[in-house]
C-alpha cells in the first residue's frame, strides 16, 4: 500500500467534490483515509456531506473500533 500525505492535493479532491484521484504515471488509485483519533486504526471514507460540489466534510469508520468519525483536510492522507 503506497500512503501519500498531500495537503495541496486533498484540498484539491475536496474542493472538486472528489474523495480519489489516479496517478496518471502508475495508474494507481488513491483514495482519502485518516487515522481514527480513539485507537490509532485506519479509517476508510463511510460518508461525505457535500455542498454545491463541493465536499464539506468526510466521515471515516476505523477499522479496528467501528466508530465513525471527521478529519480535518491536514490529518488526511491518501492511500
Amino acid at each position: 500500500m503506497q500512503i501519500k500525505k498531500d495537503l495541496a492535493l486533498t484540498n484539491k479532491l475536496l474542493s472538486q467534490g472528489l474523495v480519489s484521484s489516479r496517478d496518471p504515471e502508475t495508474g494507481f488509485r488513491y483514495i482519502l483515509c485518516a487515522t481514527c483519533p480513539k485507537d490509532g486504526g485506519d479509517g476508510t471514507v463511510a460518508r461525505i456531506d457535500r455542498k454545491d460540489n463541493e465536499v464539506e466534510r468526510v466521515l471515516f469508520c476505523c477499522s479496528i473500533c467501528g466508530q465513525e468519525f471527521a478529519a480535518k483536510p491536514e490529518d488526511i492522507f491518501l492511500t
